[in-house]
């Protein structure tokens, strides 16, 4: 199958003007330009006016959540969960949220993501995207603090074993916040990773508070929140958070931090060397009221940064292309469009641990892409995709079309 586009954007080479995608077994055989096809070519479809990009990967989010859209107006962020967590436990939860994963991955391919990285709190998440066609890594998390399971590293275990994987599906591990698992059992969790050879994620440094409790200070939570971490034992490391991190995967794979918002400038090239990707979600940044984010300053730190969009309790879609025309108009000095798209492509792939299989069109990769309508006379089509953030009128998954 050769698809033939205005224009195709390969994301590790530039944009090609006239070109095309080869795919063959589900995966990318050849991209060039449509001057070097062969007249003999077959099976090859004229997708006309379009731009043809990899597949958007979103790795941070929560589907089940999508459920509790609109619900939540912006607040700092312990009176948005303290909401949140009222609003989760009203009868029939888990019918309630299993409809939302349904809905967030549609929504999700709509606006041409064709992978996810989903966290699931009670593992509930998997069985229903295993059903949908999309690429996702369902990352069990770890929460100690919860009243239902994985509540410690052996719950953790099983519930990785439960997952069923396929072509499209991955387990992952994810110890949710050095705040709601003790650092022994951080570390149990990235060590389980790295055993099984899977992706791992962790909330981190997401607030002032937290930080401030990491670093032994009394009372930085709330009163509630902190007799919860005494009855189950959990206590303040009395260091930084990415001192933490560094005890707790040190020896092992990288993995990815989600948010990382209140880093020391001092601590980036120890998030570089290790080689953890940062996970930066600007618009639900914006929702909490966070100070700006010093993903530039990580960037040139060497620091990869990936975005993502977490869930529409604190956000208003699921687009990533929203995501990039936020920063691109309300962010000072943001990367310029190609770095912003590689953000949503290659890089975030690499937070899942997939980009040597997605994230860009070269052969040999899984033929994940989408495309756009664009006008006709465009001469950036980077820009023209952030610029005017639209759904994607088509998706291949695995070569497979989707939408």
């Amino acid at each position: 199958m050769i698809l033939k586009a205005a224009w195709v954007v390969p994301v590790t080479s530039p944009p090609i003007h006239a070109g095309y995608v080869e795919i063959a077994d589900g995966r990318v055989v050849a991209v060039g330009a449509v001057s070097a096809l062969p007249s003999t070519a077959t099976q090859v479809t004229d997708l006309g006016n379009v731009i043809l990009t990899p597949g958007f990967v979103n790795p941070h989010s929560h589907l089940e959540l999508s459920c509790y859209a609109n619900l939540l107006k912006p607040a700092r962020f312990w009176n948005w969960i303290e909401q949140l967590i009222r609003l989760r436990s009203k009868p029939g939860q888990l019918e309630r949220e299993r409809d939302a994963v349904i809905d967030g991955a549609r929504q999700s391919l709509r606006a041409g993501v064709t992978c996810v990285g989903d966290i699931s709190r009670r593992n509930c998440a998997w069985p229903v995207l295993k059903q949908l066609p999309i690429r996702k890594v369902c990352f069990v998390e770890l929460l100690t603090l919860a009243d239902h399971p994985p509540r410690n590293p052996d719950e953790l275990r099983r519930g990785a074993r439960e997952v069923v994987e396929d072509e499209l599906l991955t387990v992952g591990i994810s110890p949710h916040t050095p705040y709601t698992v003790p650092f022994d059992q951080i570390r149990s969790a990235i060590a389980l990773a790295d055993e099984i050879r899977r992706p791992w994620t962790m909330h981190l440094a997401e607030t002032p508070e937290e930080v401030a409790y990491l670093r032994g200070e009394k009372g930085a939570l709330s009163p509630t929140i902190e007799k919860l971490l005494a009855q189950c034992g959990i206590k303040a490391p009395h260091c930084s958070p990415i001192a933490l991190l560094a005890e707790c995967s040190q020896g092992v794979r990288p993995g990815s931090i989600a948010h990382a918002n209140y880093v020391t400038d001092d601590e980036f090239g120890q998030l570089a060397d290790v080689g953890h990707v940062v996970i930066y979600c600007p618009r639900s940044h914006h929702f909490f009221g966070h100070s700006p984010h010093p993903f530039m300053r990580m960037r040139a730190a060497g620091v990869t940064v990936a975005l993502g969009t977490d869930s529409l309790a604190s956000n208003d879609s699921l687009s990533l292309l929203d995501e990039l025309h936020y920063v691109r108009t309300q962010v000072a000095n943001p990367p310029p469009p190609d770095e912003l798209l590689q953000m949503v492509t290659l890089d975030a792939a690499r937070a899942l641990n997939l980009d040597e299989q997605i994230g860009s069109l070269e052969p040999g990769k899984q033929a994940d892409l989408s495309a756009f309508s664009c006008a006709p006379n465009i001469n950036d089509p980077i820009r023209a995709l952030i610029d005017s953030p639209a759904p994607a009128n088509a998706v291949w998954i695995a070569g497979r079309p989707v939408i």
